[in-house]
């Protein structure tokens, strides 16, 4: 995956496993903002935090992007 610092134009080509690694408070903060969203928009709609996770990591690139408050973006995955 690629990504790309919002700030320096520096981009940085990572596997997922490295990402995961080295972005883990990133992502955290990312699905914690997704999840409260979420919640106020359809709580009868997620019978428990497993499915909610499961659909920020399978759209992670948009989620990542626009809930996360990070000077990385991903590019490309």
């Amino acid at each position: 995956m690629i990504l790309k610092n919002k700030l320096t134009g520096e981009s940085l080509e990572i596997t997922y496993p490295e990402f995961r690694k080295k972005f883990a408070k990133e992502i955290r903060i990312a699905f914690e903002s997704y999840r409260r969203i979420q919640l106020n928009k359809y709580s009868y709609n997620f019978k428990d935090d497993n499915s909610m996770e499961y659909n920020f990591y399978f759209q992670l690139q948009w989620n990542f992007n626009h809930f996360g408050n990070s000077n990385w973006y991903i590019e490309k995955m």
